[in-house]
């Protein structure tokens, strides 16, 4: 589910919801996740696909899905 990266790799990483490279931290490779968080001092050579693949949606916390408002117009939450 989520990929901690602390030493060096070499190659694709796919994780379902993170990946993480900490400072001291290598990759050389593409990366495929829904979220990802490099920190200062890491080094990253590749690229990133954010996977966007749709989970599930709780009542309280989802955000209505109809037409783009107008610009200017606030937007609305489902609660």
């Amino acid at each position: 589910r989520e990929v901690v990266v602390y030493g060096n790799v070499k190659g694709n990483l796919r994780a379902k919801d993170k990946i993480e490279i900490k400072k001291d931290g290598s990759v050389n490779g593409d990366l495929t996740t829904a979220r990802i968080m490099i920190e200062d001092g890491a080094y990253f050579k590749g690229s990133i696909e954010i996977d966007k693949s749709p989970e599930k949606e709780s009542g309280t916390n989802a955000f209505a899905r109809t037409s783009p408002a107008g610009a200017g117009a606030p937007a609305t939450k489902t609660i």
